[in-house]
This record gives structure tokens, sequence and C-alpha cells, in this order.
């Protein structure tokens, strides 16, 4: 099966629609409901166009409100006369100074870090899954500043929620690293060499990160729909957004 549901929305690197995949209940999920991508802000005027085209009428950002508050989601450009979709910010770094310090401590294990923000954040989360159920019609963009980490984090939770296998949700998590490369390798070049960039900024995502994360999860939950459940997500929610991901 090919994973590469890549969009080319000049000037961001890291776009793909959730459509197109197989499911546990025999339906696939829907092409155009949720797409998954880097900070739109990057977008070109070509590409602001293309978003629009696509039918995003809902973005949510996941990134913390400092970083919002410096550089905003999205701002259209003056000659882009269409309505602009909406905006939330619903932060999956909410977790104060203590929970900070901890990913500060497990260093480069991304596997961990997503484990930590998952534990600390399910207020967060059932937000994040809340305000995609109740999205007006249109598509749901989600993304952080590489829609990498935070991003793959709330795809697999979505994924695994309307029962696309392990092995898929992985290797749609590792596609990260191959599309973000181009900007990794641009920005050590800005930097004048790799020791000056953070080893958060570089894109690794293997599929066995992701595999560890599902299995973590259903060890410590049950499975990722209990984990929703215990973060408060109802039954409603989770069927709307079922019926929002997946086709007929």
């Amino acid at each position: 099966m090919n994973l590469n549901r890549t969009l080319i929305w000049p000037n961001c690197y890291n776009i793909r629609d959730l459509g197109g995949l197989p499911s546990d209940n025999g339906h696939p999920t829907r092409v155009g409901a949720v797409v998954r991508s880097d900070l739109p802000a990057r977008l070109t005027v070509e590409g602001q166009r293309a978003l629009l085209a696509y039918g995003i009428r809902t973005i949510i950002d996941l990134r913390r409100s400092t970083q919002v508050a410096e550089e905003p989601s999205l701002v259209f450009a003056p000659e882009i006369a269409e309505q602009p979709p909406t905006l939330y910010n619903v932060s999956l770094e909410e977790h104060g100074a203590a929970v900070d310090e901890a990913i500060r401590q497990a260093g480069n294990r991304r596997a961990e870090v997503y484990l930590l923000t998952l534990q600390h954040n399910q207020r967060q989360v059932a937000r994040i899954l809340q305000t995609i159920a109740t999205a007006p019609p249109g598509g749901v963009l989600i993304h952080c500043s590489a829609g990498k980490d935070r991003t793959g984090i709330v795809t697999a939770l979505l994924l695994s929620l309307v029962g696309v296998p392990d092995a898929i949700i992985a290797d749609d998590y590792a596609l990260s690293q191959q599309q973000l490369w181009p900007l990794y390798e641009r920005l050590v070049e800005e930097a004048g060499g790799e020791e000056h960039v953070g080893w958060w900024l570089k894109p690794t995502a293997t599929p066995a990160m992701m595999r560890h994360v599902l299995n973590e999860l259903r060890s410590n939950y049950g499975d990722v729909v209990e984990y929703l459940r215990q973060a408060g997500v109802s039954e409603a929610t989770i069927a709307q957004v079922r019926a929002r991901l997946l086709a007929t």
C-alpha cells in the first residue's frame, strides 16, 4: 500500500491527508477529513490558496501559547478574500515545570517524551478530540511546528481510534523524517553545522518509536480508546470522530 498521501502546498514540508488508510472495520479513512502538517505560517500565497481549495475549514494549533504569540499559525494574504478557517490553539504542553523537567531528563528518547506528554495532557487531548468532533463541515488541519512530534501523537490517537493497524500508523509517522530532512539540512547549513542545531530539530522518526508508544498505551490503559475515555473524551465524541474519519 502506498502510504505517501503527501500534499504539495508551497512552502510547507510535511503535509499529508489521513485519508485512504485501511481500518479493521472494513472502511478506509475518509479523504479530506483530517490533514496533518508542519507550521502553515510557512505557506506562500499559492500554498494558502491550496489549503483553502482543499476544503480546510478548521485549524488546530498544538503549540505552546508563547509560540503562537511569536508566530501565529496562519495569517492569510490580503488578496485572498475567501472566508478563512477557524483557528484553535490547544497546546499539548500545558503540563507545568515538573513535567518539563522530566521531558528534559528524557533527552532524545522521543517515545518516552511522547508518553509523558500523553500522560500529563489528558485534558488537552480531550479538547482536541472535541474540537475535531464538533468542527463544521470541511477539512480539519492539525499542526505544530514540524508536524512530527505533537502532531504525530494526535495523529496516532486518531488513527488508532478508528482501527487503523499499528504498522500503518507507525509508517505514516515515519514519513515525517523523510519529508522534513530537507528543512533540517537547510537549518544546519544556516546555523553553520549540525552541532549548532538542537537535537530536537533533527527529524528522527522511526516506525519503532511509534509502535513503542502504542504498545505502552495499551499496557498502561488497556487500549487507545480506554486512554481517551480516561482522558475525559465522551462516548458521543468518540462516535463523532469515528464518523468524521471513516468513509462509508
